[in-house]
């Protein structure tokens, strides 16, 4: 248990110490049979986010629990430069909540940035033996500019 505390006692952590901006280039093999990008790529590209910043925030390892809400706003082609924002929004005991943002734009060109998904998952942290470990609080006022 002294562990627990250790963790517990520090400081709560601000939303943008969890901040993490993943992008990738779409190609044509991600592509489904419409000729869009299939939305797995799009999820696994989020969770991967999420997962960066659940495990920044628990420092440490933390594993998808839910992905309690996804939404695709505008469809994705082959060459666009798909940007995946993650950030905090909610941290319990164990449990940490992981607003993310994905952005499309062209890979070679400066113009236009569309926003083109949005998801909310929940992160467990875990220990070495794969059971709940207790993660430090939000700062309650909620951007790090406060």
């Amino acid at each position: 248990m002294a562990d627990r505390t250790a963790t517990l006692d520090s400081a709560a952590k601000m939303p943008a110490d969890s901040r993490v901006m993943l992008a990738h280039i779409m190609s044509e093999h991600d592509t489904n049979l419409y000729g869009t990008i299939h939305g797995g790529v799009v999820m696994k590209l989020i969770d991967d986010a999420a997962a960066a910043a659940a495990g920044r925030h628990a420092d440490g390892p933390a594993v998808t629990v839910s992905v309690d809400r996804m939404t695709f706003l505008a469809p994705v082609r082959a060459g666009d430069l798909l940007s995946a924002h993650a950030e905090l929004e909610r941290a319990g005991r164990t449990s940490m909540t992981v607003e993310v943002r994905v952005t499309a734009e062209r890979w070679n060109a400066s113009g236009p940035v569309t926003e083109v998904a949005t998801a909310r998952l929940t992160f467990v942290a875990i220990d070495a033996e794969g059971g709940p470990r207790p993660v430090r609080p939000l700062h309650a006022c909620g951007t790090a500019d406060h």
